[in-house]
């Protein structure tokens, strides 16, 4: 008997990954000085990293392994990251509730390059997290904080389907 094959075989450790990721997002409501305390985000951030990089992890919650392509795909979506991020706090330092939105428009650009990695649900989380950013960017007189919030609830709520859904050839 042939054992069953999938496109994306790792779209479960995605979901738990967003939900991380989603959850981190509530802790930017933490404040320092008026503004969003990020080392309590950063801190969840990386351990969700170490996490889901983890060998451990990936054998266990895997339904195979991500192909050449993927790998590459993936590394190319991280790079572009960091990129955008670079660029967004350089470009609007002195400006935080700007560049903290173009950092979530970052973010919701760079799953985009995961489509090839986790399927086309990542085209749908990148279009509603990119919607947020942009009411955000466009309608100054709401709280930073109400877009952490639907941020992160867009990041669970996907993450859920995508435990859900694991695995799916979408």
């Amino acid at each position: 008997m042939e054992a069953q094959t999938y496109k994306y075989p790792r779209q479960k450790i995605n979901g738990i990954w967003l939900i991380i990721a989603g959850l981190a997002m509530f802790l930017l409501l933490i404040r320092y000085n008026g503004y969003p305390n990020i080392y309590p985000f950063i801190i969840v951030y990386v351990l969700g990293m170490v996490w889901q990089l983890n060998s451990k992890t990936r054998e266990k919650l895997s339904v195979g392994s991500g192909t050449r392509v993927q790998k590459k795909w993936a590394n190319f979506s991280i790079i572009l990251l960091a990129i955008l991020v670079f660029v967004f706090c350089q470009l609007f330092v002195d400006d935080y509730r700007t560049c903290w939105l173009l950092v979530m428009l970052g973010v919701a650009i760079h799953f985009l390059p995961f489509i090839p990695v986790h399927g086309k649900l990542m085209i749908f989380l990148s279009f509603t997290l990119m919607i947020n950013a942009f009411i955000g960017l466009i309608i100054n007189n709401i709280s930073l904080d109400v877009f952490f919030i639907i941020d992160g609830l867009i990041k669970i709520l996907f993450g859920i389907i995508f435990i859900k859904l694991s695995p799916l050839n979408f």
